[in-house]
Order: C-alpha cells, then sequence, then structure tokens
C-alpha cells in the first residue's frame, strides 16, 4: 500500500473519532425517534473506525492511534443542536471521504473507503429528514451543502 494512503487512511480515522464522540455525547439529548436512528449510526461509525484501522494495519501500522482525549464539539443543549453538529461532522466526513477516494493508490482500499462513503451518505439524508431538510439536497453527494 502506498505511504500516501496511510496519510489520507489515519486522517479518515480521526474523523470517525469525532464522529462518534458526537454521536456518544448527543444521543441522551435526543428525542426517542432521532436516537433511535443517531444509535443505529453510531455503531456504523464505530465499524467504519475499525475498517479505517484495519486498513492502517494493512499499511504496516501495529498499532494504530485511538481516539484523542477530546474534541472541539461546542456545547449542543438541544436536540436540534446535536442534529446539527452531526450533520456537520458526516457532512466533513463525505468530503474527507470524497476527496481520499481518488488519491488511493489500492483499488481494494478503494473499494472500501467507498463504501463507507456511502454508508455515510445514507446518514446525511436521514439526519436531513430529522433536520426538516429535504434528505438529498443536490443529484450528487459533494458532502457540501
Amino acid at each position: 500500500m502506498p505511504s500516501n494512503d496511510v496519510g489520507l487512511l489515519l486522517a479518515l480515522l480521526d474523523l470517525e473519532y469525532e464522529t462518534v464522540a458526537a454521536y456518544e455525547a448527543g444521543i441522551p439529548l435526543l428525542d426517542s425517534a432521532s436516537a433511535v436512528d443517531a444509535q443505529q449510526f453510531l455503531h456504523h461509525e464505530l465499524s467504519h473506525a475499525g475498517e479505517m484501522s484495519g486498513l492502517i494495519k494493512q499499511a504496516g501500522i501495529k498499532k494504530p492511534p485511538g481516539p484523542r482525549g477530546a474534541y472541539d464539539l461546542g456545547h449542543p443543549r438541544t436536540p436540534g443542536d446535536v442534529l446539527a453538529l452531526l450533520h456537520r461532522l458526516e457532512s466533513a466526513q463525505l468530503g474527507a471521504y470524497l476527496h481520499a477516494i481518488p488519491l488511493l493508490g489500492s483499488g481494494p482500499v478503494r473499494v472500501a473507503v467507498a463504501s463507507v462513503f456511502a454508508n455515510d451518505a445514507q446518514h446525511i439524508a436521514v439526519l436531513r429528514e430529522h433536520l426538516h431538510r429535504p434528505p438529498a439536497p443536490a443529484a450528487f453527494v459533494t458532502g457540501r451543502e
């Protein structure tokens, strides 16, 4: 695996950890319907972090980094604040994954990263519905709205 891949995967892993932290902190503030979806998305994000960690290990890094001690998640107080935070982080992930995919040297790594990208695009659609927005603001997913 090219060394450039490792740097990209490390950045993606860190974004996954930040998103996991946001879901863990935010779920208790959500209404029951949003919390059910957010709990499912948290499980997905944990799986995505495991996927990135596994790809990093395949690249020869014996012990990929774990989550940072803290993330600046702001101070969401309402369900809407939490949903907006989760939407922002999922959008950041989409942008990062979309940027990384064509730069990755290995076909199997690109496939794995593209799969995570697609799952995060699903998250965005549901989060947008909880925010009373159209689930798909444009024909193509870009991470920007």
